[in-house]
């Protein structure tokens, strides 16, 4: 009886096998740089972010008529809770797509004290939950705020700001498209209320942002005066969004409701919101950020390129660490003996 020899790598095995070595040094030393992004969820929202991040500058300068078609415009029909909602409390206003905006925000802002809290569900629990319990961080209301507004046929878009890097710590808000006087305007539903100039006009969220930095006196209005608001002093408000100037960048999307009903999305989500949201993006549906490119941000803006960059070498190095591993098993594959 005589045994055939262990098998040995080819030439070719071996070169695979230390490509699978080196690729998974590398991917092990760029992982461990990405070491001190899991520290908080703040920090994790900046490594998604940064995932997101798109190279062209954000650019507000277009209306519905003229999306970019790199925007992720909402191409989904509303989810059945959202179209009763708008039919069964009448939020539709007909001509009036500014009017339309103010019953939303005050359909979703409840009276008396807000419990707060993030939701981190799908837009069905985010509805119930901000209009039955008050509860909800700004992110929710924006969701359902886009939600509701789709549904009542007025186009929105999300604004947001950080005070961290475009990290975890910052603000998100909305702007809807007035179509009757052809202008963008910002609503806050969570901090309840929408700015007006002097001459008592609403203001988009540019405008907005340009009375800011030049000083200029505007005025908060309640969206829904009975209810609480998001800052006990105006001036607290203004002077929390002149603080995130430095940072503005937009959502590249109002898909809510193709990204809610995603298969992956939902299926993650049971899991993790992060899994959620990574699956978001394995499945083509979650929108990207663009920044506001301003003087002011061009150490961030670096910052968070590198940090995409890394992101990005990380996974590709982990994949072709485990692809040189299959080739070399595959490479090693020979008869093992024969029985005389």
């Amino acid at each position: 009886m005589r045994f055939g020899k262990a098998p040995r790598s080819s030439g070719a095995g071996r070169w695979w096998l230390r490509g699978c070595w080196v690729c998974a040094v590398i991917t092990l030393v760029i992982a461990g740089s990405l070491v001190p992004h899991l520290k908080n969820s703040a920090e994790l929202v900046r490594m998604r972010n940064a995932l997101l991040l798109d190279i062209e500058p954000a650019n507000p300068d277009w209306s519905p008529a003229s999306v970019p078609a790199s925007f992720a415009r909402e191409a989904a029909a509303p989810i059945p809770l959202y179209a009763d909602a708008v039919a069964r409390h009448s939020l539709r206003v007909e001509d009036d797509d500014w009017a339309t905006a103010l019953k939303i925000g005050q359909h979703l802002l409840v009276e008396g004290r807000r419990t707060g809290g993030a939701i981190q569900d799908d837009l069905e629990q985010t509805y119930l939950r901000i209009t039955g319990k008050g509860e909800g961080y700004c992110g929710d209301f924006a969701d359902s705020f886009t939600g509701l507004a789709t549904a009542a046929g007025v186009f929105s878009r999300p604004w947001a700001f950080s005070f961290d890097g475009f990290g975890g710590h910052g603000h998100i808000f909305n702007e809807i498209w007035d179509g009757h006087n052809a202008r963008w305007v910002m609503i806050d539903v969570h901090n309840n209320f929408y700015v007006v100039d002097g001459a008592g006009q609403p203001l988009s969220a540019m405008a907005f942002r340009d009375a800011l930095a030049g000083g200029a006196d505007v005025r908060l209005v309640p969206v829904k005066p009975t209810a609480n608001p998001g800052f006990r002093f105006d001036e607290k408000a203004i002077e929390y969004y002149r603080r995130g100037l430095p940072e503005w960048y937009m959502w590249w999307g109002n898909n809510v409701f193709e990204y809610d009903q995603t298969p992956l999305v939902r299926a993650l989500g049971n899991a993790h919101r992060a899994l959620e949201q990574l699956g978001g993006v394995a499945a083509g549906v979650h929108p990207a950020i663009r920044i506001l490119e301003t003087p002011d941000n061009a150490a961030q803006r670096e910052s968070m390129a590198w940090l995409r960059l890394r992101l990005i070498a990380v996974v590709v190095a982990g994949m072709l660490s485990v692809l040189a591993l299959i080739a070399w098993l595959f490479a090693r594959r020979k008869p093992s003996g024969e029985f005389n």
